[in-house]
């Protein structure tokens, strides 16, 4: 008789461990990504300083409050910002940057290594690359 229960309790573990196998997708039990929304995107943007690819030792950006301030530098060692600032808002998805001379540029927003790295893009084309100033971005490039 327990002979007879331990195979009817082994098909039953083996079938219900079948159907939990069949009825799992690979994605399931992975945490879903949400694409967070322009207005997130530019809070990102505002909570750092941001060096330009290529001269990070040189010049650096920062956002607040509708505004992106330039400021150079030397060797990383940053002054405050030039008296040219341009302003930014959020329009359909993108951030619009006004440069001043008439001309609105709207780009996409793409952030990655754990939001150090944000990428703006024109048209689907790479424009400005900015890393996040005192974070480790550099293992991200690696």
């Amino acid at each position: 008789m327990m002979e007879k229960l331990k195979k009817e309790l082994n098909w039953i573990c083996l079938l219900i461990g079948l159907f939990l196998l069949l009825s799992c997708s690979e994605s399931e039990g992975q945490i879903p990504r949400e694409e967070l929304t322009i207005e997130s995107k530019i809070e990102v943007l505002e909570e750092g300083e941001w060096l330009l690819k290529g001269f990070e030792d040189s010049v650096m950006y920062t956002f607040k409050n509708g505004k992106r301030y330039t400021h150079y530098g030397e060797n990383g060692q940053f002054e405050e910002p030039i008296p040219t600032i341009n302003n930014y808002f959020p329009s359909n998805s993108k951030l619009s940057i006004d440069f001043n001379s008439g001309t609105i540029k709207e780009f996409e927003i793409a952030l990655s290594c754990n939001n150090n790295i944000v990428e703006l893009s024109e048209n689907n084309n790479l424009k400005t690359t900015l890393y996040k100033h005192g974070t480790g971005y550099m293992g991200c490039l690696e």
